[in-house]
């Protein structure tokens, strides 16, 4: 499956990124549909959105929300639209004495974002044979590959 960043326009407090899958396979391909991360590089102006549980951990403890599956029919496309709001707030980083500190990144000062999109050839489903030293989220286990799209941006010009 490959993935392409079509459009990323900002309105009213969100940026809007429209994303077109293609599917040249001879069955449906299945992905993840939603925003399962969101970084950015203050640095280099990246922004980053992850539909992937790679890398998440599970919090004992916590309730962890599978994702939202949907599927490209074998040689189509798909096309669809992620709203994020215009800006994210983190907490700071080495804070001395303990403290406790918040920093704001404003998204539409990106140059430039990537988009990574697990997907797999198969519908998710629950894996009973989960192993107990498996740390995984369940959607990290089904994910067999990424399909990544990196766009320049000048937003305001879509």
């Amino acid at each position: 499956m490959k993935a392409d960043i079509k459009k990323v326009a900002q309105s009213g407090g969100v940026l809007k990124v429209k994303i077109r899958l293609s599917n040249k396979a001879g069955r449906a391909q299945h992905y993840i549909s939603d925003v399962r991360a969101t970084r950015y590089d203050p640095a280099t102006r990246t922004l980053t959105l992850c539909m992937s549980d790679e890398g998440r951990e599970v919090v004992p403890g916590a309730i962890a929300k599978l994702p939202v599956f949907r599927f490209v029919d074998p040689n189509s496309d798909a096309e669809f639209e992620l709203e994020i709001p215009d800006r994210i707030v983190k907490l700071k980083r080495n804070i001395p004495d303990g403290g406790l500190a918040f920093e704001t990144h404003q998204l539409s000062d990106a140059e430039s974002i990537n988009v990574e999109v697990a997907w797999a050839d198969v519908p998710y489903y629950p894996d009973t044979r989960q192993k107990s030293d498996d740390s995984r989220m369940p959607a990290a286990r089904w994910e067999q590959h990424k399909a990544r799209a990196f766009k320049k941006l000048k937003l305001g010009a879509g």
